[in-house]
């Protein structure tokens, strides 16, 4: 009978343990899906740089170091900066052959795009038709009117080749449309081009006649935004391991469209928190910190400024993870650096088959395309991993909260952990 009730009692408690463990994952992944929510909300306005919108972030997510008692290095979580960005914050009217267009879903002001007002007629050209090319060598060498719109389709607005061709001659056009055959993606710039710009989907302007456009951009020299730095006390206080991602986004363009950025990156840094969560109750083997980057979306801008004016020493840095696009790992994880910094690499790689938590950790090189950046350049051990899966939704309108579905979310996490205890 004792060995009997013996045998009852560890099933009780094994299942109080599994049942208490099930709770704290559900507690922590709805505390997750609730920071994404409230970084993607109207308030704070795709966590731009129109409204104000990144720095109310911030202010979000200095109540959320405080509510997980992070330290400070020194007196504050934040150090303020500033960097010139383009934005275009008031209404945008246009039309297409009087149809009435929505930016971000019909088409986009580029992010460099100065003002432009007028009724302009569409001159079209097909980039994929070598007549076409001919006729427009031709147009070039002629000249364009003020109310002409010159409109190439199946061509980058990332290529200059053709303005600077009709900048050699001086016979540039008021206004460059060029289009996308399947999504817009929109950027922020920190400069504004002396040709207005705009990119359509090639369906909704294909074979149109005329534009009405009306667009007023505010370029703004020196937008200032602050990043958030915060630690836990670990059992080695001569080290530090870093989590890091960028809080800002693409905010609004015009007062109609907004970019919430729910994978790109409100879902790192529910990411950058939840571990910042699971670290103060579970004592880290060595001193933990946390940094939100602003700035990322206009070059880095965050995280260059951070290790140029560092608020701790950055040589005491034994590895950094950068958390970027996390919205959903359903096939798991790419790590850039990763052939860059192959042993830690190879660690990561060795827990997660040891564990099967998720279904591959992929390779990369090196990269400038996220914060990991500068600290790598300094030489500080940096990867920045993002998942892999979902419906692929970036820089666009449609990366909306209710698009990701944090699928093997929790077990990028526990992956993230055990590398902590092991490297």
């Amino acid at each position: 009978m004792q060995v009997n009730k013996l045998i009852v009692n560890c099933f009780k408690f094994v299942a109080f343990v599994y049942s208490t463990s099930l709770s704290c994952y559900a507690q922590s992944l709805d505390q997750s899906k609730k920071i994404i929510q409230h970084l993607c909300s109207p308030e704070l306005h795709g966590r731009g740089y129109v409204a104000q919108g990144v720095n109310d972030a911030a202010t979000f997510l200095e109540s959320e170091f405080r509510r997980l008692k992070l330290k400070k290095f020194g007196d504050s979580y934040s150090q303020t900066y500033s960097f010139p960005v383009n934005t275009v914050p008031g209404n945008v009217l246009c039309k297409v052959d009087e149809a009435t267009k929505r930016v971000g879903y019909d088409f986009l002001v580029n992010a460099d795009c100065g003002s432009i007002e007028g009724l302009f007629k569409l001159l079209h050209f097909n980039m994929n038709d070598s007549s076409d090319k001919l006729l427009l060598g031709l147009k070039i060498k002629k000249g364009f009117e003020p109310n002409e719109a010159l409109v190439l389709h199946h061509y980058s607005s990332r290529d200059k080749t053709i303005i600077d061709s009709c900048k050699a001659i001086d016979h540039v056009p008021s206004l460059l449309i060029t289009t996308e055959d399947k999504k817009l993606t929109h950027t922020i710039s920190r400069t504004v081009s002396d040709v207005a710009s705009l990119t359509f989907l090639d369906t909704v302007i294909a074979n149109k006649e005329q534009l009405l456009i009306s667009v007023k951009n505010e370029f703004i020299p020196a937008y200032s935004c602050k990043n958030l730095a915060g630690f836990i006390k670990g059992k080695k206080s001569d080290s530090l391991m870093v989590y890091s991602a960028h809080y800002d986004h693409l905010g609004m363009l015009g007062t109609d469209a907004m970019f919430p950025g729910a994978s790109d990156n409100a879902s790192g840094v529910s990411m950058v928190l939840y571990l910042a969560e699971y670290f103060s109750k579970h004592k880290p083997p060595c001193n933990m910190a946390f940094i939100l980057f602003s700035g990322e979306e206009a070059g880095l801008m965050g995280s260059e400024y951070f290790t140029k004016h560092p608020m701790f020493d950055l040589k005491k840095i034994k590895f950094l993870t950068n958390i970027d696009i996390m919205g959903n790992a359903e096939k798991g994880i790419v790590v850039v650096n990763g052939e860059v910094f192959k042993k830690q690499f190879d660690l990561l790689t060795s827990i997660n088959d040891q564990r099967k938590l998720l279904p591959e950790v992929r390779i990369r090189g090196k990269a400038k395309n996220s914060d990991h950046y500068y600290f790598s350049e300094m030489g500080i051990p940096s990867i920045f991993i993002y998942s892999n899966g979902g419906l692929g939704f970036y820089h666009d309108v449609f990366d909306v909260a209710n698009s990701i579905s944090l699928t093997n979310y929790e077990e990028v996490a526990k992956l993230l952990i055990e590398f902590a205890g092991k490297l």
